[in-house]
């Protein structure tokens, strides 16, 4: 049976740039087609006839087409028509700020119905491969409008509660009837399109790599009722360019490609320069949001807004090299926890979005309790560390890490449920390496604060009840020799500003330790505390190194290099971390390995730029060594942006070559 076409690799286009020239259907067709696209999203023209002139001419090249339709923002006039199915802050004010103008209807209301009878004329009327619903969603401070009040009340017997009355009981009950509705809406919009197109596939716009909670779309929750999992992991910059991750875009794909549940993942990369939507993104911006996303594994859609040509030929390789992409799974042996309970319940910064209206505050991160942060530097650690890992989530965790695993990060995911802990526990047993930091397991998945860590017994430690810090100018003491610290000099290294104060429960001894605090810069070090800053412990055939100095998040803001070398370490303390190794890299270099069947095919993403943001120009790397462990039968190494065979060698431990050049992105096929 021939694959569905969206299970293959698909490279979207939103827009036309040539739209002012060319209004021949063919002609637009055939120029998306050269520039390497094959899919697209595109608003439903008004002339009826024209359009189904395009779609025929569309499918004469398997250009599959797609209708935009917008669910989350509507003009002030659609208010005024329909005022009781817009959402409603508790004061009973609208949510009609959106973009500064816009109205948000809730998808409780009426305004469903209006939805769904259009998606049937659309579905019906027109031979679309499909529909992309841009939204739906909640915003902050909604909805209290009175069919949520009503249906809430029905669900769980009560009214509503204040907005962010986090810890009440009824507050995560509202966070559930958000997150419930919105799911629902999705499912009886895709109801309603097989009702009348059984072929036309349905997604809409979810969340990326940011607390959900704002918006109340759960991914997990929504892969079940649609058949693409896409977000706006390439949506940027909105705030200063120095403060956005360079690894944006993959990290949602990551995410991603965990919580779709085998749905294919799309990346939504917006060409222009956020905030300025007229203005266009720097070419090498371009490439490198390409390439991140296509070596995490996700399908790039891509808004024209300048830079035509350069996204072009990207996407002209993607398309000449399909089959490398295409049923591609990640190799990586590591799985960093992205915690939604803990971004929702514990503390998580939420970045500058499209999603939400101007003077939104809706973080919940604290200096104190940011998740975002912990995970944030660990993630950097790893990718500066030539690390290869994918990032998994709490729903991984609550099923029983994936055997593919042999390390599991847990970057301060201070809230976990009971079976989590128990599968965490299992899999050390087993022989995994399980590295945590900071108050993980010190909350359950509501946020609530247990008297100890869950995984106490595993950490070797019990929690004090307090936190250490805020530290300015203290030190953490190193007892060597240890694997742990591995290429670390000085005896001594800076506290990071916070830590959880526990103290040592078992025959386990501290790795680092606590100094007393200082009570100014400039005297002599200080005693060593009672309190542990990192231990390691034997837990069956596996091991538990806990951290409880917030070394990830210290890294996020410092960048130190005994951080990322603890953090290194840990990961690579058991288990094969290490399976490719690189000589001559530049710890901007991100290392990616999937595998096809017998070919593995290794994902070179260059950021080295010229220290500055948005990238003007990359850095080419020359005579880049890679081994890659294990692999002992090879049959051809090939770099496929340069075009070029390599000579390779084997040997007992694995295949060693040397890639002559890399620029913005290379891969290697080794078959």
């Amino acid at each position: 049976m021939r694959p569905k076409w969206w299970k293959k690799p698909i490279r979207f286009i939103s827009g036309f740039p040539y739209k002012d020239k060319v209004k021949d259907p063919a002609e637009i067709v055939r120029i998306k087609r050269r520039l390497g696209f094959n899919a697209e999203h595109i608003g439903l023209p008004e002339d009826s006839d024209y359009f189904q002139r395009y779609l025929e001419e569309a499918h004469k090249t398997d250009f599959r087409v797609l209708v935009y339709f917008n669910v989350h923002a509507h003009p002030p006039s659609f208010a005024e028509e329909h005022p009781d199915w817009i959402q409603r802050r508790s004061d009973g004010s609208m949510i009609d700020n959106l973009y500064g103008f816009r109205a948000g209807p809730c998808v409780n209301s009426p305004y469903r119905e209006w939805a769904f009878n259009y998606i049937r004329k659309v579905g019906s009327s027109f031979d679309i491969d499909g529909i992309f619903l841009d939204g739906p969603c909640y915003y902050p401070g909604a909805c209290y409008c009175k069919h949520c009040r009503e249906k809430f009340k029905e669900r769980y017997g009560e009214d509503l509660p204040q907005w962010e009355s986090w810890g009440d009981p009824l507050w995560a009950k509202f966070l559930e009837f958000r997150y419930d509705s919105i799911a629902e809406f999705l499912r009886d919009s895709r109801r309603a399109l097989e009702d009348v197109n059984p072929e036309a596939i349905i997604y809409m716009n979810a969340s990326g790599l940011w607390p959900a909670w704002p918006n109340a779309r759960d991914n997990r929750r929504l892969s079940k009722h649609q058949h693409l999992l896409g977000a706006e992991g390439g949506f940027i910059f909105y705030t200063r360019p120095s403060d956005v991750p360079y690894w944006k875009a993959g990290a949602t794909a990551k995410m991603l490609e965990t919580q779709s549940g085998g749905i294919p993942t799309v990346i939504f990369i917006a060409g222009d320069h956020k905030p300025w939507d007229k203005y266009p993104l720097a070419e090498n911006e371009v490439r490198i949001l390409i390439a991140d996303t296509v070596a995490n594994g996700a399908n790039p859609w891509y808004s024209i807004r300048g830079n035509v040509e350069t996204a072009a030929e990207m996407m002209r390789f993607l398309e000449e090299h399909e089959d490398y992409y295409d049923g591609a799974v990640s190799a990586a042996k590591v799985g960093l926890v992205w915690s939604s309970k803990t971004a929702d319940f514990y503390g998580s910064e939420v970045p500058e979005i499209d999603f939400l209206p101007p003077g939104s505050k809706v973080s919940r991160a604290e200096v104190l309790r940011n998740f975002s942060d912990a995970f944030s530097g660990f993630y950097e650690a790893l990718l500066r560390s030539h690390i290869p890992f994918d990032v998994i989530d709490d729903l991984t965790i609550e099923g029983g890490v994936p055997e593919k695993y042999d390390v599991v990060v847990l970057p301060n995911i201070a809230c976990i449920s009971d079976r989590e802990a128990i599968n965490l526990k299992r899999f050390a047993e087993d022989g995994g390496n399980v590295v945590a930091t900071f108050e993980t397991s010190l909350y359950n998945e509501y946020g609530i604060k247990r008297e100890d860590y869950a995984l106490g017994g595993e950490f070797g430690a019990r929690s004090a009840g307090k936190v250490l810090g805020p530290f300015q100018w203290d030190y953490v003491a190193l007892k060597k020799p240890h694997p742990l610290l591995e290429g670390i000099d000085p005896d001594d290294i800076p506290a990071p500003t916070f830590g959880a104060a526990s103290y040592l429960t078992e025959d386990v001894e501290a790795v680092a330790t606590f100094r007393e605090r200082a009570p100014g810069r400039y005297v002599d070090l200080q005693p060593l505390s009672k309190h542990p800053a990192v231990t390691v412990k034997n837990v069956g055939e596996g091991l538990f190194t806990y951290m409880a100095g917030a070394f990830d998040a210290g890294y996020w803001t410092h960048r130190l290099k005994e951080y990322r070398l603890l953090l290194s370490n840990a990961v690579r303390l058991k288990g094969e971390a290490d399976f490719v190794e690189l000589r001559g890299a530049p710890q901007t270099l991100e290392v990616t390995v999937r595998r096809r069947g017998d070919i593995f095919v290794i994902h070179f993403v260059n950021f080295t730029g010229e220290m500055s943001r948005p990238f003007e120009n990359i850095i080419p790397i020359p005579n880049l060594e890679v081994r890659l462990h294990g692999v002992t039968s090879v049959r051809e190494v090939r770099a496929l942006r340069l075009d070029k065979r390599l000579p390779f060698t084997t040997t007992k431990e694995g295949v060693t070559f040397t890639v002559p050049k890399i620029e913005a992105y290379e891969v290697v096929a080794v078959e």
